[in-house]
Order: C-alpha cells, then structure tokens, then sequence
C-alpha cells in the first residue's frame, strides 16, 4: 500500500474518533454541572486533559493527509499576519504560565501576508510547544525582511550538540518523507514553511538553548486589491487550540472547570 492511501486510511480513521472525542467532551460538560467536590473536579480535569492530547493526536493525523506532497490542501488569504502571532502568543503565555514558562512576543503592530492562516497557526503552536518543553524562557519574534517575514522562536534549554542539529529535522527512520513523522513537531513546521515557499533553519549549541528561524515570503505581489480576511480557527471540539496544542506539557490542573459563583 502506497504512502498516499495510509494517509488517506489515517484521515478517514482520525474522523471516526473526531466523533468519539466529539461525545465525550458533550459528556465531561455534562459532568461539569454537577462536579462541585475537590475530587470530581480532579477527575475531570485529567478527563479533559486526556480529551485534548487525544485530539492532538487525531490532529496530527488529519495534517499528514492535509500536507500531503501529491496533492497538498492549503487555504491562503490575506492576513494580519502581526495580530495573528499576537492573538495567539497572548493565548500561549497564559496557558504556558501555568507551566512554569514565560513566554515572550515581540511583533509589529501590522504585517499583512498570504498566507494559509490555519497553518501558520500550526507551524508556531509546534515550535512554541517544543521551545516550553526544552525550556523555561521562550521568546516568540515576527519581523519584516524586505518581501518575507522573519519567525524566530527562541528558548534557553540545554541546546544541541552539532551532530544531533543536523538530524533535527528528520523523523528517525528512512524512506519517509520526514513531515510525517508523528511527534515531530520541527519537521511539520518545516513543511508548513516549504508550502508556503520558505524555509525553516535551526541554530543551536549546548547550553546555549535552540533558536528556529522561519522565513515565509508575504506573498502580497500576488493578491492584488484583496480584502484581508481573519485567519482560519479551528475549535477543537470545545476546547481552544493552543489548550489542545499545548496540552502534552501542561499540567492537569490547567484543564480543570471553571469554577462558578
């Protein structure tokens, strides 16, 4: 069986249990209403938190067969792309607190791209969520390089030593294409920068952290008196999607119900 139709098989089987996850989170808001103890709360906050790495999960499996090299699905259209670093760094540093990391955004008031917003929003979700994992401090910068912009994600981890930056982006085995890999979240960036005709370079020493620099070009030669559009949202059945993102390093008392008064 060819690459092209496991990736199809994985998509039909990842919406299967998109209904499955669809109904137990129908179920865990249900429960919500009635969890007023320490302990159901409890409960349900690591119900929730199992929920989210599921989809996670599910997601991966859908963007295989999204970034498929035959036949690659993308959705471009003019975008702040500023407000979008901006509206999802603002996301990330209150969930990543919870952690035990800062994170920090630097970005210009407006940087407008055609780009596939959805997308874009994946490649810095999987950069973040690896710099928080190496790291306590991540820092998260958008600038403009003539007709590209400049994605820089930065953490203070251990670094790397120059023979494993050079495997960085390979997924550990041969013979297949290295976006694929589950779990690698450096290669799926990687992809999603291709796609857009750019290209995603490391930078690491030991002790000195990993630094991966984006360069996408803006593409605004091309869209001429578009109107910009807000970039693609995905509402991960319920939850938000830098919750289910990051969900693999936060703690599970992030995923806890609200409380109401």
């Amino acid at each position: 069986m060819d690459l092209e139709s496991l990736d199809r098989g994985a998509a039909r089987t990842a919406g299967l249990l998109r209904v499955q996850l669809a109904q137990m989170t129908a179920a865990s808001q249900l429960l919500e209403q009635t969890a007023t103890d320490a302990g159901s709360r409890e409960q349900l906050a690591a119900l929730d938190q199992s929920i989210c790495r599921m989809l996670r999960i599910v997601g991966r499996m859908e963007l295989t067969y999204r970034l498929g090299a035959d036949a690659p699905r993308m959705e471009p259209t003019l975008v702040n792309l500023a407000e979008l670093v901006r509206e999802l760094g603002r996301e990330m540093t209150a969930l990543l607190a919870g952690a035990g990391v800062e994170l920090s955004v630097r970005c210009p008031e407006r940087m407008s791209a055609f780009v596939d917003g959805g997308l874009i929003r994946q490649l810095l979700l999987e950069l973040t969520s690896n710099g928080a994992k190496a790291g306590k401090r991540v820092s998260v910068t958008l600038t403009k390089k003539g007709d590209s912009a400049s994605l820089t994600v930065e953490d203070d981890g251990p670094g790397l030593p120059p023979e494993k930056l050079e495997t960085l982006f390979s997924g550990g085995g041969e013979n297949v294409p290295d976006w694929r890999k589950g779990g690698n979240g450096v290669a799926i960036a990687r992809r999603i920068a291709a796609l857009h005709g750019g290209r995603l370079m490391a930078d690491a020493a030991p002790g000195r952290g990993l630094r991966m620099a984006v360069t996408i070009p803006l593409g605004l030669d091309r869209v001429p008196g578009l109107l910009e559009s807000p970039p693609a949202r995905w509402e991960e059945g319920g939850f938000s999607e830098a919750l289910v993102g990051l969900s693999d390093l936060l703690p599970a008392g992030l995923f806890a119900p609200k409380e109401t008064e």
